[in-house]
């Protein structure tokens, strides 16, 4: 099997993003972000009130609480921009560029304009299946970006990608929270 496609900004996105969503590290600060800053907003807040300022002490409360609220939408938002800016910056030469992928022979070859790479089948750790990519993990972590419009048929794709023997996680729900 043999695809061609080129991989655009929003593909580079869309990794991106979903391997955030998926690192522990990145979970683990946004979540400190939306409780520990609102924690400290709202217990400013109660040490002013305890000190007679119950308008300036409700301020900081308030303020905390609009923190909790609204720093998920926030936070989305800083961290697609992040890493827009991240795509613009390390992929400009990989934008647009013709991929071919080729499945035979127990590995994979990948062709762009920079390199021929051969993938052995030990090396496939996963089969990402998202709403509008495939993506193929390798065991050292890096990945191949695959839209599913350019795959004719995804079910044999698939099948050929798992054969060689790639875990397939099917993330079909997946989206940018």
């Amino acid at each position: 099997m043999k695809l061609t496609y080129t991989l655009g900004k929003s593909d580079f996105l869309e990794y991106q993003l979903y391997a955030s969503s998926k690192s522990k590290s990145h979970k683990s600060r946004r979540f400190r972000s939306r409780i520990i800053i609102p924690f400290i907003y709202v217990a400013l807040g109660g040490y002013v009130v305890s000190l007679g300022n119950l308008t300036e002490g409700l301020m900081f409360a308030g303020i905390g609480v609009v923190w909790f609220l609204f720093y998920p939408k926030y936070s989305k938002w800083r961290y697609k921009k992040h890493f827009q800016k991240h795509i613009e910056e390390h992929y400009q030469n990989r934008i647009d560029k013709t991929v071919e992928l080729t499945i035979e022979d127990g590995s994979l070859l990948t062709k762009d304009f920079t390199a021929e790479t051969k993938v052995n089948a030990s090396e496939l750790k996963e089969l990402i299946e998202l709403p509008k990519h495939v993506f193929i993990r390798l065991t050292t972590e890096l990945a191949l970006i695959v839209p599913k419009q350019k795959i004719k048929d995804l079910e044999v794709f698939k099948n050929e990608i798992q054969s060689l023997g790639a875990t397939y996680v099917d993330d079909i729900q997946w989206q940018w929270k």
